[in-house]
């Protein structure tokens, strides 16, 4: 029996062997009590829609989300039934997730440190930027095939405005490999309380509005599944 459990971790993804195992689990754990502490320490209100368990009976989801602050994440998870969210990676870029080439001394160990926390307790898959997200399709691809629902932000970045950013063509590249669903979600109020550049939490309202989860057509080309998935999210705005 040791032999076969061996056998099956050596054969998984990286990516879902990185999120797996007594290690993962306790710091995705500690991530949780962390999404707790940010609720009462910095009187932040998390409040969501549309997060049912019956929505995901189907299998993994991509949830695709507008994003304007670090909360995000926090959020979204937040939202999600326990059982759900035990099984939610969320797609973080590589580079951001590393100390600055101008970092020394206590200022490298301690982003370092940092980085390493966030990247485990929200258990995060670290990809690479751009359209192609270098190893991303791969990464991502082998999260939603062994049962792992995916946080990927359509815009790749956080955005500084009130309207969405260009949409990359990921989410829709993936949805058609993997044939999952695709999850349309809109984020109220935590750009407020985390923007851009911000260092510190504010606090108030943040709230998570889930739609209808979403299939890319057969003869729908990636661009035209990004347009009606804007137009998803967006619909959700004030939910």
């Amino acid at each position: 029996m040791a032999g076969s459990g061996a056998s099956e971790s050596a054969t998984m993804p990286e990516s879902v062997r990185a999120l797996t195992g007594p290690t993962a689990s306790a710091f995705a754990w500690i991530g949780d009590r962390s999404s707790d502490l940010v609720e009462h320490a910095c009187r932040v209100r998390f409040t969501s829609a549309g997060f049912d368990s019956a929505k995901f009976a189907e299998g993994p989801m991509i949830l695709s989300a507008n994003h304007r602050s670090l909360l995000d994440t926090a959020a979204i998870r937040h939202a999600l039934p326990a059982t759900i969210r035990a099984r939610t990676a969320t797609v973080g870029a590589r580079d951001f997730f590393s100390p600055a080439a101008t970092d020394r001394g206590v200022k490298l160990w301690f982003r370092t440190a940092l980085c390493a926390y966030v990247v485990r307790t929200y258990r995060v898959c670290l990809i690479g930027r751009g359209d192609d997200m270098g190893d991303g399709v791969e990464r991502i691809t082998g999260l939603l095939q062994a049962g792992w629902n995916v946080i990927l932000f359509p815009e790749g970045t956080r955005a500084r405005g009130a309207t969405l950013g260009r949409f990359r063509m990921g989410v829709a590249h993936i949805a058609r490999l993997t044939h999952a669903r695709v999850l349309p979600i809109w984020i109220e109020g935590s750009d407020g309380l985390m923007p851009v550049g911000g260092k510190f939490i504010n606090p108030g309202p943040v709230h998570v509005n889930a739609g209808t989860p979403m299939r890319i057509g057969a003869d729908e080309s990636n661009g035209d599944f990004l347009v009606r998935m804007r137009q998803e999210i967006e619909a959700l705005r004030g939910g």
